[in-house]
């Protein structure tokens, strides 16, 4: 879908090392990724930081020891927020409860 929608072909389903070896396409790929299946989540319009991890990395919120991944990412987020002094309480919810 994304070579369809970036280039109007099969590029990328023909040679997917293209986005690993190309930096152009990477960011192409990445932004369209965020774009089509992030941005546009419901969960993510409402500011839920789990739902892009469920989203992204959907592995992380089932499991008991997949969903520290999430928590740690969570916390991790959280710290990025209070070191850039952005003071606001992030939404956990979304991946795991």
């Amino acid at each position: 879908m994304a070579s369809q929608d970036l280039y109007g072909d099969l590029r990328l389903w023909q040679n997917p090392d293209q986005v690993a070896t190309d930096d152009a396409v990477a960011w192409a790929t990445a932004f369209w990724f965020w774009k089509t299946n992030v941005h546009s989540n419901a969960q993510m319009q409402q500011g839920q930081f789990g739902a892009s991890t469920k989203v992204i990395n959907s592995g992380e919120c089932t499991g008991t020891f997949n969903v520290q991944f999430a928590k740690k990412r969570y916390a991790d987020y959280v710290n990025v927020m209070k070191a850039f002094n952005i003071n606001e309480t992030p939404i956990e919810s979304g991946c795991y409860n």
